[in-house]
């Protein structure tokens, strides 16, 4: 019975045999049968296999349709395996109604025998019900017990024949034997703060005594945070909505008055100096161009007749011609040159100006086009509520997490607080300009928006969690 993984206390073997055999007169065969089903448990070293292992192992050998473990967890039964079943549906009203049965064997403390002998003492209600409502004519819960303490029930059931003393005399037995590896894989299997859990109450039961451990526990803790949170100071930093800003914005506007021919970027796009961005129609002027060329031709052969007649007016009268037509093809070629429009910032960011919906729509002189931010320069500004810009220092340093990027964070100094509030969110806010210490990322754009902190000075924790609460009652309360 020994196995490579678990050895099992040699007085606990021994304390459980001696439990078995003061109760009943334990036979041979019955010994030979409990030790080979708990070297089967011994063998596994999951908690759910274990005790699969173990009811199913009962089931076989007793010949007992079904064989289900239940655990005591807070003062409960939880049922944790059925024999020959893997897998169950803990909200199953049978699985409720077999969990009542079991907590009634545990209540009483005692095996729970069904139908029961004449001069039974013990209640089976919950047994009766459950027998009548699933078919289970016989019935028979055993405690597990590890020590003097119950921490599981087996209950078993079949159809054929009631379960005997001798049944359960072995069933007491091989759950006995079994009970402290099950017990160990059950703590195993539990998730670590559960066993930590477990582990400081134990530590704490010897070192403060075992009653109301957790209320001592508690209290030393609330003392220390106590302690912590009105003694030990902390960086105090004040959050706020901040976004990325530039000084340089720059306004793209007609030329002359025409129509839109194409456009080759949208509000967002990234443009270049000398970039083409904006085309407007050409081909009017393009007509105008050849007239006034031919008119130029004209007006040059007419000057040449008046010098060959000796025409003086006449030949300074087609020249006052020719240098008005010169100076309207003038004008028509500026035009031309000026409908191709172009990015005139290099690294600037398209903000406004959505005009891909508008091809072969008339623009005035001077009408805005496109409106562009320089990439350059970007600063951030953070919108710090009036209940907090006293706190501000006016050449402190944040940070700044965008929300595009969120896992990095950019420091900044704070370079100028706003002297006026502007209300945003129905809330007093003033705008606090930063600059950033290091360049900033080739990604940034302006209006991109995140969460700023300030640094404000070491307070405490009771500080920080109250100040505002303390500042509200001090505005409303004042005298």
């Amino acid at each position: 019975m020994t196995n490579a993984k678990f050895k099992m206390d040699p007085s606990e073997i021994v304390t459980a045999l001696q439990y078995a055999l003061k109760s009943s007169n334990t036979k041979n065969d019955q010994l030979t049968t409990v030790f080979d089903i708990v070297q089967k448990v011994l063998e596994k070293d999951k908690f759910k296999q274990a005790a699969l292992t173990l009811v199913s192992e009962i089931a076989d050998r007793n010949r007992a349709e079904r064989v289900s473990i239940g655990w005591l967890k807070h003062d409960y039964i939880v049922l944790k395996a059925i024999s020959h079943t893997d897998h169950f549906e803990k909200k199953m009203q049978i699985v409720r109604d077999l969990e009542g049965a079991m907590e009634e064997a545990y209540e009483q403390d005692a095996s729970i025998l069904y139908p029961p002998p004449e001069n039974n003492l013990l209640a089976t209600r919950m047994h009766e019900a459950y027998s009548q409502t699933y078919n289970a004519p016989y019935m028979l819960s055993v405690p597990v017990r590890h020590g003097d303490d119950i921490i599981g029930i087996i209950t078993c059931e079949r159809k054929g024949v009631p379960f005997t003393d001798d049944n359960a005399t072995q069933i007491h037995l091989a759950a006995s034997l079994c009970s402290a590896r099950l017990m160990e894989l059950y703590s195993k299997s539990s998730w670590f703060g559960a066993r930590m859990a477990r582990s400081m109450r134990k530590g704490l039961g010897k070192l403060l005594g075992y009653e109301h451990t957790w209320a001592k526990f508690f209290s030393i803790i609330g003392i220390a945070f106590i302690l912590f949170a009105t003694l030990y100071p902390l960086e105090y930093k004040v959050s706020s909505p901040a976004i990325l800003k530039t000084d340089k914005i720059i306004y793209l506007t007609a030329p002359f008055d025409g129509y839109i021919d194409s456009v080759y970027v949208k509000p967002g796009d990234v443009v270049y100096k000398g970039q083409e961005i904006l085309r407007l129609d050409q081909e009017e002027l393009k007509l105008e161009e050849a007239d006034l060329l031919a008119q130029e031709q004209d007006n040059r052969r007419e000057i040449q007749k008046a010098q060959a007649s000796r025409e003086l007016a006449e030949m300074r009268i087609q020249q006052a011609r020719l240098a008005q037509t010169l100076a309207k093809l003038k004008t028509v070629r500026y035009k031309l040159s000026k409908a191709i429009v172009r990015a005139t910032a290099d690294s600037a960011i398209i903000v406004e100006g959505d005009l891909q919906k508008k091809i072969g729509a008339p623009v005035n002189q001077g009408a805005e086009l496109f409106q562009m931010a320089s990439i350059e320069n970007i600063y951030v500004e953070s919108d710090v509520s009036e209940l907090e810009i006293g706190n501000i220092p006016s050449d402190g340093e944040g940070l700044l997490a965008i929300k595009s990027r969120p896992d990095f964070v950019y420091r900044f100094k704070t370079e100028r607080i706003s002297p006026t509030a502007t209300v945003k969110d129905q809330e007093n806010t003033f705008p606090v300009r930063g600059e950033f210490v290091n360049k900033v990322p080739s990604w940034f754009r302006p209006g991109m928006t995140g969460i700023s902190k300030i640094y404000a000075g070491k307070k405490t924790l009771w500080w920080i969690l109250s100040h505002q609460a303390i500042d509200y009652l001090r505005l409303k309360l004042w005298w």
